[in-house]
């Protein structure tokens, strides 16, 4: 069970840093149905005073050799009740936390992050990311949905995007650009369907990116910073990039299922 665990958090992170080519945001309203009780849920909710370790495994994976000679894990630490993840310095870095548990049915998840973007750093990207892996019985059924902030290092601009990828393709979604990203990006099951969403600090309403069709399979959540995409090959990141997580929230979910010891 381990050896699995570790290939699925791996299939996790490599699809975690596709991007989009598109741009459109809609404000929507969605619920759950025949949830769990909140009196359940609230376990799971993370507020990040600390590091709970019965809910999340740490992860962090490259796509290259070339990469994986130079990789350096980013620092997880827990600062004034915040998840803050910094990237090192001189080499490919990356940190993250996924989920020990299975989310089943129809969900509703969302985390609050934090991300000031950085100015004139062509020697690396900046990329956050928030994702849901949903688990097929065998590897080829897994598909992985991703709503996160992207800035390119040879780009000025900044992004937020969705997508998602099954059978090594990865399908575009929308994207709209952003400045630094203070604000909540959610996801909502329904169906066959999974729409990605997000809301800026001080808004009222969500935005919706995209729904994309979900299997419908038991799913993963997690979240993670690095400073590269997939094909980069070389890099000097002169400059640390940080991020900060709070208030991870199951909203609503039919489901919940814990891992097998």
């Amino acid at each position: 069970m381990k050896r699995i665990r570790v290939f699925i958090k791996a299939i996790f992170l490599v699809v975690l840093a596709i991007f989009l080519q598109r741009c459109a945001t809609q404000t929507v309203s969605i619920e759950i149905e025949n949830s769990l009780p909140q009196s359940k849920l609230a376990y799971y909710n993370d507020s990040f005073d600390k590091l709970r370790e019965d809910l999340w495994e740490k992860a962090g994976f490259t796509f290259s050799q070339a990469q994986l000679r130079q990789f350096r894990a980013a620092d997880l630490t827990i600062e004034d009740g915040v998840l803050r993840i910094k990237t090192k310095t001189g080499g490919f870095s990356k940190g993250g936390l996924v989920s020990k548990y299975k989310l089943g049915g129809d969900f509703d998840v969302q985390v609050e992050c934090h991300m000031d973007f950085l100015v004139g750093k062509q020697d690396m990207d900046q990329v956050l990311g928030f994702g849901i892996v949903e688990r097929g019985k065998k590897t080829g059924e897994m598909r992985g949905i991703f709503l996160g902030l992207l800035k390119r290092g040879e780009s000025g601009e900044s992004i937020i995007h969705s997508n998602y990828g099954e059978k090594g393709k990865f399908h575009p979604g929308n994207w709209h650009r952003t400045g630094d990203f203070y604000g909540t990006l959610r996801f909502v099951r329904t169906g066959h369907e999974i729409s990605t969403l997000y809301k800026k600090q001080g808004e009222k309403q969500w935005r919706k990116l995209n729904t994309f069709p979900s299997t419908r399979n038991d799913a993963i959540v997690g979240f993670a910073l690095q400073n590269f995409i997939v094909k980069r090959n070389s890099i000097t990141a002169k400059s640390s990039i940080i991020a900060k997580f709070d208030n991870f929230k199951i909203n609503a979910a039919q489901e919940i299922i814990e891992e097998e010891i």
